[in-house]
This record gives C-alpha cells, sequence and structure tokens, in this order.
C-alpha cells in the first residue's frame, strides 16, 4: 500500500469516525502517527490539532445543518478551551518530554474508555449485590 494510499485511509476513518462520535484527533490520529509513521510526540499532537481543525469543521458545519449543535453552549466552551489550548495547552506541551505526554495520554485514554464504557458502574453494581449477598 502507498503512503499517499495509507495517508487517505487513515484520514478517511478519522473523519468518518470523528463525525460520528465526535472523536479523531486524539483518539485515532496521535496513536497512528506516533506508532504507524513514527513522529514525535510533539509534533503528532500538532499535526493531529491542523487535521482535526479541518474534519471538525466540516463536521460542525454539517451536524449544524442538521440541527444538532447547542450554538451557545459551544460557544461558551469554546472561549475556554481556545484560551487554555493557545495559552496554557501548547505551551505546557512543548515543556513536556515526549514520553511523559505519550504515557499522560495512554492513562487519559484509558480512564475515560473505563468511564465510557459503563466499567465503573458495573463494579459499583457487583460490588452492591456481594455486600446484600
Amino acid at each position: 500500500m502507498g503512503k499517499l494510499t495509507m495517508f487517505l485511509g487513515v484520514g478517511l476513518l478519522v473523519g468518518i469516525l470523528s463525525a460520528l462520535l465526535g472523536i479523531g484527533g486524539g483518539v485515532l490520529l496521535v496513536p497512528a502517527l506516533v506508532f504507524i509513521w513514527a513522529c514525535e510526540m510533539h509534533t503528532a499532537v500538532g499535526t493531529s490539532l491542523v487535521v482535526i481543525f479541518l474534519c471538525s469543521l466540516a463536521g460542525a458545519i454539517r451536524h449544524y445543518s442538521l440541527g444538532n449543535v447547542d450554538v451557545t453552549l459551544a460557544a461558551a466552551i469554546s472561549v475556554g478551551a481556545v484560551v487554555g489550548s493557545f495559552f496554557i495547552g501548547a505551551p505546557l506541551a512543548e515543556a513536556i518530554p515526549a514520553e511523559t505526554l505519550k504515557k499522560l495520554f495512554g492513562i487519559i485514554l484509558i480512564l475515560f474508555g473505563l468511564r465510557m464504557s459503563g466499567v465503573p458502574e458495573y463494579v459499583v453494581k457487583l460490588m452492591q449485590s456481594a455486600g446484600a449477598a
């Protein structure tokens, strides 16, 4: 498979999943850039942000046309996100070693994945039923 074909394939997958689930840049593209194309973590993050910006813009326009955007909520969150990203996140990422960023990224993915899959609630129910027995 040629490099261009692989780039387009990963881009297509990121676009589909980004518009479908609201994921893509961090969850899919950063690991692909690091593990498939051996990008350094800082480069993977920066590249992913550019790609996901364009992908998010396209998905947001489409979702807006479908009536799936709370404009007030998006505007309010965006102010904080832009300030946090520009003034804190990007400079902080530059100050943190790439290996530390990789580990932090992995931990956050695991924690969010467990939460989204319902594992904590399942464990609580198991513990409650064991206590009741």
